[in-house]
């Protein structure tokens, strides 16, 4: 019998390149994790012909051969070509997009990823919309669900890698984010300030503290450097408007050094004074982003964040 009809190649996507084959043929095809070890142990599994390890990585243009009766999944161009159906309009706003990367503008009060009582997130629109790509982009950071502003899911793999691994500070180019603020009071200073802290979490009240000193060793340092652009009166109060840029990413960072200095963050239900802006949304926006692309360079973006009323603002007209 002919050897082409017994067997089933698939060919790996440039999407695809740097997956572990155990994590590929999970997305491929159709068969209990048991099942697919199994195969790769025996050697019902090949990559371009020969033996390989449920870790090895794969690379563009490889060939998994898979038993023939394995089931494959619709996947890719072949799914692709099959699809008749207009695509319904996305439910994210996309600002940028190409091969590898896709950058979205992302709602307050719309989750990243799932959780207990997020009907939807970023991550499951994604899932859903482009669930016939070769690889389903994924988000690279996080925003809090009620932040607004720009981001970033890889649409590759090795785009997923490099910018996790970049954001994270283990890159070559560490990455600019620049937020926006309104914030309580006048800011003392008119100039760009840094502010260090060291945040730890207090599990008890499920909020994250700030403290001049590491006071466990679960501290850990968090910078910032803090311009004000405008103050504005609101509603009888003073109010400033800041652009950070963050020099180390923690959870609640900004929120929470800003409201230890007396100035929290209009609209904050967890560290701010909400009496103070009764019905707000919470006014953080991701403003700017400069990161590096998969085969080098780096590309810069800019979305002005949607606040209406007394608290719009046209930061182009005061950048920093």
């Amino acid at each position: 019998m002919d050897n082409a009809k017994e067997t089933k190649a698939l060919s790996v996507s440039r999407a695809e390149s740097g997956q572990k084959l155990l994590n590929f043929l999970q997305r491929r095809v159709s068969a209990p994790a048991g099942d697919l070890h199994r195969w790769i142990r025996t050697g019902q599994v090949r990559v371009n012909g020969a033996r390989s390890k449920a870790f090895d990585r794969l690379n563009e243009g490889d060939l998994v051969r898979v038993p023939p009766f394995a089931e494959r999944l619709p996947a890719g161009e072949e799914t692709r070509k099959e699809a008749r159906v207009e695509a319904a309009p996305s439910k994210l706003a996309v600002v940028f997009e190409n091969e590898d990367i896709l950058v979205i503008a992302k709602p307050a009060g719309l989750p990243v990823q799932g959780g207990t009582g997020h009907r939807e997130s970023v991550a499951s629109i994604l899932a859903k919309e482009r669930a016939r790509a070769d690889f389903v982009p994924a988000p690279v950071h996080r925003l809090d669900k009620d932040t607004s502003g720009l981001l970033v899911a890889g649409k590759t793999y090795a785009a997923v890698r490099l910018l996790t691994d970049a954001l994270a500070g283990r890159g070559e180019e560490r990455p600019r984010k620049e937020y926006l603020a309104w914030v309580e009071g006048s800011w003392e200073k008119r100039g760009p300030e840094e502010l260090r802290d060291f945040l730890t979490r207090d599990r008890r009240e499920q909020r994250v503290k700030a403290s001049a000193h590491a006071e466990s060793d679960e501290a850990r340092e968090a910078r910032c450097v803090v311009t004000p652009l405008e103050e504005r009166t609101i509603r009888g109060r003073a109010h400033t408007l800041l652009l950070i840029r963050l020099i180390t990413g923690r959870t609640h960072q900004i929120r929470v050094q800003l409201a230890s200095r007396g100035h929290p963050i209009v609209g904050d239900p967890w560290y701010g004074n909400t009496e103070a802006a009764p019905r707000e949304g919470l006014k953080l926006h991701a403003f700017r982003l400069a990161l590096p692309l998969p085969g080098g360079g780096t590309k810069r973006f800019e979305l002005a964040p949607p606040w209406k009323g007394p608290w719009r603002c046209h930061p182009e007209e005061k950048k920093a």
